[in-house]
């Protein structure tokens, strides 16, 4: 596909309909809606898309290597799942998509403050590297540079769940970070579809749910990371 065909098509999309802008921070999670039906354009603003990722099935991605652009499609039956998105300045952004009945609307993704308009990663860039190194501690096996421990704690969530502490790490030198990797169980009979946005708490930057999905007696991890407290 040419440069000009790609923006004519850019054009024609945002023309279309209204475009879902996502404002925020690498960090926080962004919420829109796909089209069951048709492709969603996604785009960042002042940046280009490097990568679209997420739980395999849940969606197929057509990336426009010219625009800087992807194509995402959904191709499952949940009512909601997540996705991520990795731009050309080093960011990842996470999108909490939720699926409708209707046209596809265009999804731009732009910086709170203006920080995507061809500002170089900075401190939020450090910040999310920082999230995502004490992530891979709480998942590590072994020791770590990071201080850890061991946990097998009750935490009440819902009454048709398990939900225990396994364990807790403090950030990296310089990030009061505290990282906390949970197992959740289903108890009851159903299925059970976990929405991230219920596991957010005050001081919380970062939600991940290993599996959206639980079938009855199954397990996932969860982990959670916030600002630490004095």
């Amino acid at each position: 596909m040419t440069r000009i065909l790609s923006a004519l098509l850019l054009l024609a999309s945002l023309d279309a309909g209204a475009a879902q802008v996502l404002q925020g921070r690498p960090d926080d999670t962004l919420a829109a809606s796909l089209s069951r039906s048709e492709p969603t354009l996604i785009r960042i603003e002042g940046h280009r898309i490097r990568r679209v990722f997420g739980a395999e099935g849940d969606f197929d991605v057509k990336a426009d290597k010219d625009a800087g652009t992807a194509f995402v499609k959904p191709m499952t039956d949940k009512a909601a799942f997540s996705a991520y998105v990795a731009d050309d300045a080093g960011r990842t952004w996470k999108l909490l998509l939720s699926l409708s009945d209707g046209p596809a609307d265009s999804i731009v993704i732009k910086g709170r403050g203006g920080e995507s308009a061809g500002k170089r990663p900075g401190k939020d860039s450090a910040r999310s590297q920082a999230i995502k190194r004490v992530v891979l501690a709480l998942d590590a096996d072994g020791e770590t540079d990071m201080e850890s421990r061991v946990a097998n704690e009750l935490v009440p969530l819902w009454k048709e769940a398990l939900f225990v502490l396994v364990k807790i790490v403090q950030g990296p030198l310089g990030w009061p970070l505290r990282g906390e990797k949970y197992h959740l169980s289903n108890t009851s009979d159903k299925p059970m579809v976990i929405d991230e946005r219920e596991l957010y708490r005050r001081g919380v930057v970062a939600v991940s749910v290993e599996k959206s999905e639980l079938k009855p007696a199954e397990t996932t991890a969860v982990y959670v990371i916030s600002e630490a407290t004095e």
